[in-house]
């Protein structure tokens, strides 16, 4: 009976007599395998590759004629200059940037200073903000002393489920980077002469209960998961730290980059992360 006919019982292909272990014959198998799979690949994406690739990669690729004169006009256009003298370059710079310069000034003067001024309780003298317009969610209190500085863009994030109003205090001749984030529900209080790099979040509290059950049910946080946070005078901290609840820094104090603060920091200390470990390896595909 035929192999192939119909009804017909697939037979075992019958193997080499030198191949007497389990291991060859199962290697002998993957082999096969991985050969007819490597043919049948060929076969479906031959003919097909122009099909497959995008009109920009054509451009880059192609050797018709068409393709070659897109590439030709392309090439053309990015590496064209015009012969320009310095002088006139250079004072097409700087005007420029002057008049750019003019422009976030008035910007700030007019529109971000007044917005910080109707969003904050009070704000002290000679208080300086960037150009960028802070993002704020819910309500809440915002002191700033005198010498405030507020550059980049702030997001104050503001819940709503305490009783009493979160605060926001700022001592004097404090500065923020771009992208601080103040997400508070309770109290949060920093010192003077602080300087808060870009990056920045302070969190009072989580947002959710620690119980798996009441997360589930979408109970909301309680008053006793809010843990005021406290920054004292002089404090530098680094860019991408996240000040999480409860923490209490010292005067003088160094926080470094990319460091999680969760605990009492004392006076005159510097905190930061633990080193990153370097391991050498040859091959990357052997711990992937």
């Amino acid at each position: 009976m035929p192999i192939g006919g119909r009804g017909a019982k697939s037979q075992p292909l019958p193997f080499p007599r030198s191949l007497k272990s389990p291991t060859q014959i199962l290697e002998l198998r993957n082999a096969n395998a991985s050969a007819g799979f490597l043919e049948m690949y060929k076969m479906n994406t031959e003919g097909t590759q122009d099909e497959r690739l995008p009109i920009r990669a054509r451009v880059k690729s192609d050797g018709g004629f068409v393709y070659r004169l897109l590439r030709a006009v392309y090439y053309g256009f990015r590496d064209f200059e015009i012969p320009v003298p310095r002088l006139v370059c250079l004072l097409l710079w700087k005007s420029t940037s002057w008049l750019t310069a003019a422009y976030y000034l008035c910007k700030s003067a007019f529109l971000v200073k007044p917005l910080y001024k109707g969003l904050c309780v009070s704000v002290g003298k000679r208080f300086r903000a960037g150009t960028f317009v802070p993002y704020v969610s819910g309500s809440g209190r915002i002191y700033f002393g005198n010498d405030v500085r507020a550059y980049g863009k702030q997001t104050f994030l503001f819940a709503g489920f305490a009783q009493r109003m979160p605060e926001i205090h700022v001592g004097d001749n404090s500065g923020f980077g771009h992208s601080v984030v103040f997400d508070i529900a309770g109290k949060l209080t920093i010192g003077r002469g602080c300087l808060i790099a870009s990056g920045v979040t302070f969190v009072d509290c989580g947002g959710h209960s620690l119980q798996a059950a009441q997360r589930e049910a979408g109970v909301p946080p309680t008053e006793s998961d809010i843990r005021e946070i406290s920054v004292g005078n002089n404090v530098w901290i680094g860019t991408g730290a996240y000040i999480l609840p409860g923490a209490i820094i010292g005067d003088n104090c160094v926080v470094s980059a990319n460091t999680v603060v969760s605990r009492r920091i004392p006076d005159n200390s510097l905190v930061y992360s633990p080193t990153p470990k370097v391991i050498e390896i040859r091959d990357i595909s052997s711990i992937v």
